[in-house]
């Protein structure tokens, strides 16, 4: 498994297929709703050989859509600021972007197969529950997804006013690789993975582990009337 598929794993669990979307279908015509409120910042540190990456997801109880902080991805360019919504209630990704000066908001369709996984056989993995412990004062039940060629360990608790649906939404297909999707309903309606560790037992350069490094409240709103289309702002 190349480096590459790793980060994509990475991404799809918190909660980031995000750059396929590119070639889905534009939805230009889908109203938004004025602004996008939310309660907690989920932040999950990711640790690999080539360096460390901080993502900061935008939480909001009961909501059915979530808030990705592209902070990370804009380094270096102190002019471009960008923030994504993903909105399965309206099958929407927005990508809300501020740059020379204006703030435009680009709109791609996204639908449940999108994140389809039925390609990939799950039948040799083998799920077992280990002993539990305490990650930033959440208490965790910990669990192990393994085959002969991969060992994923991961710890969620249920401690949280927050759950996977926010994320995959209530298509269970949509988990990555290596989940239990028993394991996924058990903790839909509360539930947030607080690590992962993933080995490749093949090739351990592609070792890498996630942590919950905070889950903070957040009173952050998103006023989306601020925005306009990349047409309408840059003349095009």
């Amino acid at each position: 498994m190349k480096t590459q598929r790793i980060t994509q794993f990475a991404f799809c669990f918190t909660f980031l297929m995000i750059f396929q979307l590119g070639f889905s279908q534009k939805a230009s015509k889908i109203e938004l709703p004025s602004t996008y409120d939310f309660d907690y910042i989920y932040k999950l540190k990711m640790t690999h050989k080539k360096g460390d990456m901080t993502l900061a997801y935008y939480l909001k109880e009961g909501a059915q859509y979530f808030g990705f902080d592209s902070e990370e991805m804009t380094k270096g360019s102190e002019d471009t600021k960008m923030f994504m919504v993903m909105d399965t209630g309206l099958e929407v990704t927005a990508m809300f972007m501020e740059m020379m000066g204006k703030k435009v908001v680009q709109k791609t369709k996204i639908k449940a197969s999108d994140f389809n996984t039925d390609d990939e056989d799950m039948s040799d993995y083998t799920i077992t529950e280990i002993d539990s412990k305490t990650i930033n004062g959440y208490e965790c039940e910990g669990f192990v997804s393994e085959n002969d060629k991969m060992k994923i360990t991961y710890y969620i608790t249920d401690d949280v006013p927050l759950s996977f649906n926010q994320v995959f939404g209530s298509n269970m297909k949509n988990l990555p690789k290596g989940f239990n999707t028993s394991l996924m309903k058990k903790y839909a309606e509360n539930g947030l993975m607080m690590e992962m560790i993933y080995e490749d037992k093949k090739k351990s350069k592609n070792n890498m582990t996630m942590q919950c490094t905070g889950l903070d409240k957040t009173d952050f709103s998103l006023d989306t009337s601020k925005y306009g289309s990349m047409m309408s702002a840059f003349g095009g």
